[in-house]
C-alpha cells in the first residue's frame, strides 16, 4: 500500500497533468483578483451614470423651467386684449374718476390672478401713459418711472413672446404695444407705446431652484443668459462660478448640452450644461470630482496591491507554462513542419520521464515509417497520372491528323498542288513536332511555334476566306513547360465550326494577355454559328462528368482537363463571346 501509495506521488509529481493542475490551483487565485479590473469598469460605469444623471437633472430643470415661463409669456400676451386695459390706454377721457378708479381694479385683478399663477412671479404690472399710471398686482403707484419705463420698452411691438430684460438686478418678461401710436416717419420719432405689460420674476426663487443641485458639497448651479450678461448663481464660489462660466460661455457655441471635467484652482471639477434656445438661458451644474470618487477611494491601496499579486502570479504562471508545456510542445511543431519540407532526417529525444517523451518516441517510430513509404507511394502517384495524361494525349493526335488529311484531301482534289506540297511540308513539320520526343510536355516556345505552323497551314488554305493574325510571345513567357498540343486543336476548332460558314470575311486572332502569376492564351473568331445557349452549354460541358461521344467536343475537354492536371484547377479553358461577334477561348495557365 505504501509502494502504490509512492508511486502514485511520484507518478503525480512528474505527469504534466499533475502540473497542470497545480499551476491551475495557482491561476485560480489571481483569475478571482482579476475581478477587480470589474470594479474598475464600475467606478468609470458609475462615473458615466452620475454625469448622466447630472444631465438628466439639468435638462429636467430646464424643460420645467422653459414650461413654466412659456406659460407665464401665455398669461401675459393674452392681457394685452383685457378690456380694462384698452379702456384705460386708448380712451381714458371716456371714463369719469369712479369708472377709471373701477377699471384700474378690474385690471388689478386681473394682474393679481397672474402674479399668483407662478411662484416665479414677484409681480404683474401694466404701465399705461394716457394715465401715467403704472398699475401693479402688488401695488398702486401714482406715476411711471420714467427710466424703467424706458428700459422696458421694446422694440418688437404686438409680438406673442415676452423679451427678457434684466435691469438694476431685476429681471423682467416684458411686451410693449405701439396700437394708435406709430412710428412718426415724418419726423423719424418713436412715440411711447400705449402701455407695456411687464413681468417681474422672483429671482430668490430661482436661487432656491439652483440649490436644490446642490447634492454635492462644494458644488454649486449657474443660470446663465447670454444676451443680457445675466448669471444667477447658488453659491458665493466666486472663482468657481467665474471658471464654469466662462467655460459654458465658450461650449455653448459648439454644443447646446454636454458635460466636461474642468480644472480651477487645481481643482478637478465637474461640469454639466444644456441651454435654451426659447428662453435664451444656459443651466449649467458642476461638482468637485473629489467629491462624487471619495466613496472609492479606500480602494485604491488594494487594488495596487491586487495588482501586483496578479502580475507576479502570471509571470510565475506563464514561465512555468513554457517550461513544462510550451518548450517540448514546439520543439514537436518544429519537427513537424520539417518534415513536412521533405526533411525525414529528425530525431528528438527528452530526458524527463512524462507523455512529451512518449510523443517523442511515437514521432520518432512515425518518422521511420513515413520515410519507407513516402517514395514508393509518391511514385506510383506520379506514374498513375503520367500514364493518365498520355490516354488523353493520344484522344487528340489521331483527330488532329483525321482534320489535317481531310484538308489535304480537298487540296488535292482542287488540284491545288502547290499549296499541297507546302501543305505536306508543314504537316511534315507537324508530325515531326509530335515524334520527337517522349516527353508529355514542351515548352511554351515550342507548342507556340507549332501552333504558327498549323495556322500557316490555314492561311494558305483559306487565304480568300479569312485573316488569321497571330500576336508575339512574351519573352518571359517561352520556358514554361506545358502539355503538348494545348493551343492548335483550339485554333482547328475555332476554323472547322465558328468560321466553316463564312465565305469570306473571317477573322482569327490569337493574342496573348500576362498579368502577375496568370497567362491567358486567347483565340477568338468572327463566326456566328453559336448563340447564347449553345456558348453556355459548351462552358457547363468542361465540368460535366459525362462522356460526351463528339470527337470534337471530347478533343477540348481532354485539353481543358490536362491543363488543370499539369497547373491546378484555376488552369484550364474558358468560352465567352467574343468582341468580334464569334467564339473566345480562353487557355489559362496559372502558376
Amino acid at each position: 500500500m505504501v509502494l502504490m501509495k509512492e508511486l502514485f506521488k511520484e507518478k503525480w509529481k512528474m505527469s504534466i497533468f499533475g502540473r497542470l493542475v497545480i499551476t491551475f490551483l495557482l491561476i485560480i487565485f489571481p483569475i478571482y483578483v482579476l475581478s477587480i479590473e470589474i470594479y474598475q469598469w464600475a467606478i468609470q460605469t458609475q462615473k458615466q451614470d452620475i454625469s448622466n444623471t447630472m444631465l438628466s437633472q439639468v435638462n429636467f430643470y430646464m424643460e420645467n423651467l422653459e414650461k413654466e415661463i412659456q406659460r407665464i409669456k401665455l398669461l401675459q400676451y393674452y392681457s394685452t386684449d383685457d378690456v380694462n386695459l384698452h379702456q384705460l390706454a386708448f380712451v381714458p377721457e371716456s371714463l369719469d374718476d369712479y369708472g377709471k378708479a373701477q377699471t384700474i381694479l378690474q385690471l388689478q385683478q386681473h394682474l393679481k390672478a397672474i402674479a399668483s399663477s407662478s411662484s416665479y412671479i414677484t409681480s404683474a404690472n401694466a404701465y399705461i401713459p394716457s394715465i401715467n399710471r403704472v398699475v401693479s398686482s402688488s401695488t398702486f403707484e401714482s406715476s411711471i418711472p420714467k427710466e424703467e419705463f424706458n428700459i422696458l420698452d421694446t422694440n418688437s411691438y404686438n409680438s406673442k413672446d415676452a423679451q427678457t430684460i434684466y435691469w438694476n438686478n431685476r429681471l423682467f418678461l416684458s411686451i410693449s404695444n405701439l396700437s394708435n401710436t406709430p412710428i412718426d416717419t415724418k419726423n423719424k420719432v418713436k412715440k411711447k407705446p400705449a402701455y407695456i405689460i411687464a413681468v417681474e420674476l422672483n429671482l430668490s426663487v430661482l436661487e432656491d431652484a439652483l440649490k436644490q443641485f446642490n447634492t454635492y458639497k462644494n458644488g454649486g448651479a449657474l443660470l446663465i443668459d447670454l444676451q443680457n450678461d445675466f448669471i444667477l448663481t447658488s453659491t458665493n464660489n466666486t472663482e468657481e462660478n467665474s471658471r464654469v462660466a466662462e467655460f459654458v460661455k465658450e461650449a455653448v457655441k459648439t454644443a447646446k448640452s454636454g458635460s466636461e471635467n474642468i480644472k480651477v484652482m487645481d481643482k478637478a471639477y465637474w461640469a454639466i450644461y444644456t441651454s435654451s434656445d426659447y428662453l435664451g438661458f444656459t443651466l449649467s451644474k458642476y461638482i468637485p470630482e473629489s467629491e462624487v470618487l471619495k466613496a472609492f477611494k479606500k480602494y485604491s491601496n488594494w487594488f495596487w496591491i491586487f495588482t501586483a499579486t496578479a502580475i507576479l502570479l502570471i509571470l510565475l504562471y506563464s514561465f512555468s507554462t513554457y517550461r513544462l508545456i510550451y518548450k517540448p510542445l514546439s520543439l514537436l511543431v518544429k519537427s513537424f513542419r520539417k518534415m513536412e519540407k521533405g526533411d525525414l532526417n529528425i530525431s528528438i529525444a527528452h530526458k524527463t520521464d512524462n507523455e512529451f517523451r512518449y510523443l517523442y518516441g511515437a514521432f520518432n517510430k512515425m518518422v521511420d515509417k513515413f520515410g519507407t513509404l513516402i517514395e514508393q507511394v509518391y511514385k506510383q502517384k506520379i506514374l498513375a497520372q503520367n500514364a493518365q495524361l498520355k490516354q488523353l494525349q493520344t484522344q487528340i493526335v489521331p483527330h488532329f491528323l483525321y482534320n489535317s488529311y481531310f484538308i489535304l484531301h480537298r487540296m488535292v482534289l482542287d488540284e491545288d498542288n502547290e499549296n499541297a506540297a507546302r501543305f505536306s511540308e508543314q504537316l511534315g513539320n507537324y508530325l515531326k513536332f509530335i515524334t520527337r520526343s517522349a516527353g508529355d510536355e514542351v515548352t511554351l516556345a515550342s507548342e507556340i511555334e507549332h501552333a504558327r505552323i498549323y495556322t500557316e497551314i490555314l492561311s494558305m488554305r483559306f487565304a480568300s476566306r479569312m485573316k488569321i493574325e497571330f500576336e508575339e510571345t512574351p519573352e518571359q513567357c517561352s520556358p514554361i513547360r506545358v502539355p503538348r498540343l494545348i493551343i492548335q486543336p483550339i485554333i482547328e476548332n475555332a476554323l472547322e465550326h465558328g468560321l466553316e460558314n463564312k465565305a469570306s470575311g473571317g477573322i482569327l486572332i490569337i493574342s496573348f494577355v500576362k498579368s502577375e502569376e496568370v497567362l491567358d492564351i486567347v483565340v477568338e473568331d468572327n463566326g456566328n454559328s453559336l448563340n447564347n445557349e449553345e456558348l453556355e452549354a459548351l462552358q457547363k460541358s468542361l465540368v460535366e462528368k459525362d462522356h460526351i461521344d463528339e470527337v470534337e467536343m471530347t478533343g477540348i475537354k481532354n485539353i481543358h482537363r490536362r491543363l488543370q492536371y499539369s497547373f491546378g484547377n484555376d488552369s484550364g479553358l474558358i468560352f465567352s463571346r467574343s468582341g468580334l461577334g464569334g467564339l473566345k477561348v480562353v487557355i489559362r495557365i496559372v502558376g
